[in-house]
């Protein structure tokens, strides 16, 4: 009767690796291969559309922070009553970014109120995207 130790040193000792190995490493990369590629090809493919998703909400987040800024600078002539619609009709960005369309719609929301705010909504397009869509709220913190 063999101990497992002889065995194990026998198999340590033997060089390369037999034709049924080989086959069975071939199959297995054959089976593996058309998940890889195509999880590749998909990547490729995506990948400009990530950009372009990105750059949307890039250019949401910045007109969201310029309504919050005009807000804030109420000595520059802005203020909560300078933020509507008419200022913010034309706001598409230009150069590189000349493909997406910029879009702010502001409601007021509890008009007369004691708690009115004018709720925000920046929507981003492009050809090859569907709309992002930034919602925010301004409050008027004038009279506290």
């Amino acid at each position: 009767m063999m101990n497992k130790f002889s065995l194990w040193r026998r198999l340590r000792r033997m060089d390369g690796y037999s034709l049924m190995e080989l086959i069975i490493v071939i199959i297995l990369a054959m089976v593996a291969m058309p998940g890889i590629v195509g999880l590749y090809t998909t990547t490729m493919i995506n990948s400009p559309k990530a950009e372009l998703y990105a750059i949307a909400d890039m250019l949401a987040r910045e007109q969201m922070e310029i309504i919050l800024a005009d807000k804030a600078g109420s000595g520059a002539g802005y203020g909560y009553g300078a933020i509507d619609n008419g200022r913010y009709s034309s706001v598409n960005p230009t150069g590189y970014f000349s493909a997406f369309i910029r879009t702010v719609n502001v409601t007021l929301v509890n008009s007369g109120q004691p708690y009115e705010y004018k709720q925000l909504v920046v929507t981003v397009s492009h050809s090859s995207l569907k709309p992002v869509i930034l919602t925010g709220a301004v409050f008027d913190h004038s009279g506290i």
